[in-house]
């Protein structure tokens, strides 16, 4: 795939943390969307917003914000259970720390979460 050469080389020049290389990870996350795979967009959506915290970006950064929300919203598209328990406590604990604008957004992660554990 284009995309992951372009994230490759976005992070063999500028790092893993780079803007490059986030880039890179936010187009292969929506081409992941757009090709109904919302398990790949949604991890690659969790890494985006894991790199972006770790690289001392603000929780409340718009960039921050905007994979946390996005992560969340492939998380819920995800049919098959075992994938969404998998990815919930990683979604889980990006939202409590990136609580973002909708009121009760972790709360509906915890909720989600806990019917998807009674399904295993």
């Amino acid at each position: 795939m284009l995309a992951a050469h372009y994230e490759q080389t976005a992070l063999r020049a500028h790092g893993p943390a780079s803007e490059e290389a986030l880039h890179w990870i936010e187009v292969r996350a929506d081409l992941a969307m757009m090709a109904g795979d919302p398990v790949r967009s949604c991890r690659a959506w969790l890494m985006v917003a894991s790199a972006r915290l770790s690289a001392g970006q603000a929780v409340d950064a718009p960039a921050v914000e905007a994979a946390v929300d996005r992560a969340h919203h492939q998380w819920g598209q995800i049919k098959d259970a075992a994938p969404a328990r998998d990815l919930g406590p990683a979604l889980a604990e990006l939202r409590g720390r990136v609580p973002g604008r909708r009121q009760g957004a972790l709360e509906n992660v915890l909720r989600q979460l806990q019917q998807l554990q009674t399904q295993a």
